[in-house]
Parts: structure tokens; C-alpha cells; sequence
């Protein structure tokens, strides 16, 4: 009896949750959890799946793109990881049954509403955006939720300059990572990879 309590333990802590948020739409976010789940299940070996916790629909594209179908399985693979559409609680705890090292959920965009989820998540990222039209909303999620909690989750960005980014630092203290640009993102280069083992 024991034995089995330890074995049920150990599959426990060996399931991750990451969780990713964008601080606006439009500045990657979906094209970063992608990326990262292909680096776990496809460069790690590791049994992963992306949940999608937004109305964007883009699981559902990606799922007909890739298979020729829609709506016709969930959770559905592609690759090596598997991907949920349209997920919610529900599809929490039915995918915490299965047996994966790491559960990935796409948030979307915060300004979508918080999340609870988000904040329990073993590690959390906040993609944000240095461009012009984007900076204002990193800046103010950044300094909101700061001012509420001890900072625990990482920041990164993928657009916008390096000059605003080093701005960003002096000014807010907002340090945030910057992600190698990617056009393809189910193929995980070898900057992609040392960054994804940097930032986890």
C-alpha cells in the first residue's frame, strides 16, 4: 500500500503545468506555446499537450491544416505533442488522467479577463510586445500586477526594438527575454533550444 502511495506521488510531482499569456493579441503568444510544446514533446521526449483557454480558435485552424479535418477529436496530435481546442476546467482535470509530463495552457490575452489558473501554474510567461502600439499594455500589466504580487512569472518579447527593450529595463525594471524569431514553429532550431533550456 505503501509502495503504491509513492508510485501515485511520484506521477503527481512529475506532471508540470506552464502557463502562457499574452499581454495584448497579436504578440505571439500562440506561436510561442506551439513552439515550446514541439521543444518538450519533440527535443525532450516528453509527453506534452497544449490546451487552448481562449476563444481565438486557432487550434481548431491548426488542427485542419495539419490533419485535414475539424472538430473531430480532442485532445488531437500533430508531431509528437497533442493539442486540445476550446478547452476549459473540464479539460483539466481530464487531461491531468492521462499521464502527461506537461500540461501547457495558451491563456490568450489577459486583457481577455484573468485567469485564476494562470497564477497556479508551476511556471508562468507573459508575452509581450516592445512595438508602439503594443508597449503600453506589456508596461501596464507588468506594473499592475506587480504593484498586487511578488513577480512569479517570466517576461518575453519577440517584436519591437532592442533600444525600447533596454528602456524598458532602465526605466520599469521590466526584464524581459527576448525569443529567437522562428518562422516555422514546429521546427526547434538550436538557438530555439538553448533559449527554451535557459527560461525552464
Amino acid at each position: 500500500m505503501e509502495k503504491k502511495k509513492i508510485i501515485t506521488e511520484t506521477q503527481e510531482k512529475r506532471c508540470r503545468m506552464i502557463g502562457i499569456a499574452g499581454s495584448n493579441t497579436g504578440v505571439g503568444c500562440t506561436h510561442f506555446s506551439i513552439m515550446l510544446t514541439n521543444y518538450l514533446a519533440g527535443y525532450l521526449r516528453r509527453k506534452a499537450i497544449l490546451l487552448e483557454f481562449n476563444e481565438s480558435g486557432d487550434l481548431e485552424k491548426l488542427e485542419y491544416v495539419c490533419t485535414g479535418q475539424m472538430g473531430q477529436k480532442n485532445p488531437y496530435r500533430v508531431l509528437d505533442a497533442d493539442y486540445y481546442k476550446y478547452a476549459g476546467p473540464e479539460a483539466v482535470k481530464e487531461v491531468l488522467q492521462r499521464g502527461y509530463d506537461d500540461i501547457l495552457i495558451d491563456f490568450g490575452s489577459v486583457k481577455d479577463g484573468a485567469n485564476e489558473l494562470y497564477w497556479r501554474c508551476d511556471k508562468k510567461f507573459l508575452v509581450g510586445s516592445f512595438t508602439e502600439w503594443q508597449q503600453e499594455s506589456f508596461r501596464e500589466f507588468e506594473m499592475e500586477q506587480r504593484a498586487k504580487q511578488k513577480k512569479s512569472w517570466q517576461s518575453l518579447a519577440v517584436f519591437g526594438s532592442e533600444e525600447t527593450r533596454r528602456e524598458f529595463s532602465r526605466r520599469f525594471r521590466i526584464n524581459a527575454e527576448r525569443i529567437p524569431f522562428s518562422a516555422d514553429a514546429f521546427s526547434v532550431t538550436k538557438e530555439c533550444g538553448e533559449f527554451f533550456q535557459r527560461i525552464l
